[in-house]
Parts: C-alpha cells; sequence; structure tokens
C-alpha cells in the first residue's frame, strides 16, 4: 500500500551546513575607551583640537570604532565625559617622561646645545676664568637661531594647538568637563615650568648668566613661553608682521638676520637677566637665583 504522506527530505548532514560566523571576542571597558581615544586623535590629525570640538564627527567616530554609539558612551559614563576624556587625553604627549617641552621643541634645545659646544671657547678668557661677555654672546647667538626653529615647531605641533584651545575655552566649558579639563591644565603647566626652570638654570650656569634680583627662573619660562605662543597665534592668523628679518650681531658682531620672535625673546633676556661678575673684577655680586 502506498502512503498518502509527503515523502521527507532528506536530512543535511552537519558537514553541508554553512559554518555559522564566530562573534568577535567582547573588548573590555579599558580597551574600547583606548580605541575610541585612538580613533579621535586621527580624525584630528595634525591639526589637534579647536574650540568647542564642533569639527569631531561624533557618527564617524562610532562608524570608525565599530561598536554601537550606547557601548562607546557607556564606556566613558556618557557622551559628556567622552569629551572631557578627549580633552584630557590630548594634552597627555605635554606629560611624558616627566614633562614634553611642547613650547620648547627637542630640535630647539639641540640647537642650543649645538652652540654652546662649538662655542666654547668664548665662555673663558685667555686665563681660564669665566667671560662673561663672552657667555653673553654666546647665549645671545643661541636665541638667535634656536627660537626660528622653536618658533616654527611650535605652529606645527597639534598639542600646542589643543593646550591652547582648551585654555581659552575652559570656562565655557560644561561643569561636568570644566574641572577636570582645568586641573589637567594646571597640571601640564606647572610640569613644563618645572622642567623649564632647570634647563634655564643650566644654561645661564655655562654663560654665566642669572636671573635679575627678585626675579625667578619660573618667571623667566612664563615670559618667555608667553613671547613664543602670543607670536606664534598671530602668526596663524595670518599677522604680515613676520615676513622680514630684522639684522642685528652675529657672534663676531658681524650683521646678520634677526627674527622678530628671536628679538623679543633676547630683548626679555637682557631685561630679566644679568651676567654673573667675573670673580675679581670689584663688581657687586648678589643670589639672583631666588627659590622656585
Amino acid at each position: 500500500m502506498v502512503s498518502s504522506a509527503s515523502p521527507r527530505a532528506p536530512r543535511t548532514s552537519t558537514t553541508d551546513r554553512p559554518a555559522r560566523a564566530e562573534r568577535p571576542p567582547r573588548m573590555s571597558r579599558e580597551e574600547l575607551r583606548t580605541r575610541v581615544l585612538a580613533a579621535a586623535h586621527d580624525m584630528l590629525g595634525g591639526d589637534g583640537l579647536t574650540v568647542g570640538l564642533h569639527h569631531l564627527n561624533m557618527e564617524e567616530l562610532i562608524r570608525r570604532v565599530g561598536v554601537p554609539r550606547s557601548s562607546a558612551f557607556a564606556a566613558f559614563g556618557g557622551k559628556e565625559q567622552l569629551m572631557a576624556d578627549l580633552m584630557v587625553d590630548t594634552l597627555r604627549p605635554r606629560l611624558v617622561d616627566g614633562g614634553a617641552l611642547s613650547i620648547v621643541s627637542d630640535g630647539s634645545v639641540e640647537e642650543v646645545r649645538r652652540i654652546l659646544i662649538d662655542n666654547a671657547h668664548r665662555l673663558t678668557d685667555a686665563a681660564g676664568r669665566p667671560d662673561p661677555a663672552g657667555g653673553t654672546v654666546v647665549l645671545r647667538e643661541a636665541v638667535r637661531v634656536a627660537l626660528v626653529r622653536n618658533f616654527h615647531d611650535t605652529m606645527a605641533s597639534p598639542e600646542w594647538k589643543s593646550y591652547m584651545a582648551l585654555s581659552v575655552s575652559v570656562n565655557s566649558l560644561p561643569a561636568e568637563r570644566r574641572q577636570v579639563v582645568r586641573e589637567t591644565l594646571q597640571q601640564t603647566d606647572t610640569v613644563f615650568l618645572e622642567r623649564m626652570a632647570r634647563f634655564y638654570e643650566q644654561i645661564f650656569a655655562v654663560v654665566h648668566r642669572r636671573p635679575r634680583p627678585g626675579v625667578t627662573y619660573r618667571q623667566l619660562v612664563t615670559a618667555g613661553a608667553s613671547v613664543v605662543e602670543g607670536l606664534v597665534s598671530r602668526a596663524l592668523i595670518g599677522s604680515e608682521s613676520f615676513s622680514d628679518d630684522r639684522r642685528g650681531p652675529g657672534l663676531d658682531g658681524e650683521d646678520v638676520p634677526w627674527s622678530l620672535v628671536a628679538t623679543a625673546f633676547w630683548a626679555l633676556v637682557e631685561g630679566l637677566s644679568e651676567e654673573i661678575p667675573a670673580p675679581g673684577t670689584g663688581a657687586p655680586e648678589h643670589d639672583g637665583v631666588l627659590s622656585r
């Protein structure tokens, strides 16, 4: 007898079934935070932050990380905290290795050291005694050369641009961001001032110079950084004051080019510091290095 039931379809072997796609391993909260911040820095490129972060496309950021929006925000405790953490994270390069020299670039520091080494013979007189006048000439040349390098390095620094953007906008940030960003800015500034004060003190010792009475190395650093930052800011908006070099003395008194930033910086150095009188000259001496 023939059954009226429909014939059963043959069973599919387990070996014939399409393989189930394996889910990628779930990222930890810390790994997700790291990926979000890294993607944001990649999107910012060499421009750094701008005031308000309006140029950071959040949809594109989430797409690059490859996780749901809710997961990305949850890793930071919300969108506002993500923004605050990104602002703080942009300042971290300045705190690496005890404080990165974002206003005084590594290249300009090396220029200073090179000039000091190449002109070591000018730092002492024929009898081998300290020569403060020779030290002033060498320091002046170091400023003339290194400040040009420092000026251009600062202009190109995304970390400096982010630092300045956050400095001018911190008071307008939402309350939940404002305090943590302000504290990080203060920490960054303190690290920079302390490191550069030590650098200034080392250089001044070599060229027989010291701060004037009542002036500290930290004040010298603060004033010097303000000169560089102010002129860089004006250059970035297209000021025409930087097109022509001035003329001034070189190592042997010859007429050489002087940039505006080097001219302004040297005027500050001359105004806030002085030569240490050579022993036996009869010039009055004092302790020009105050507490820092």
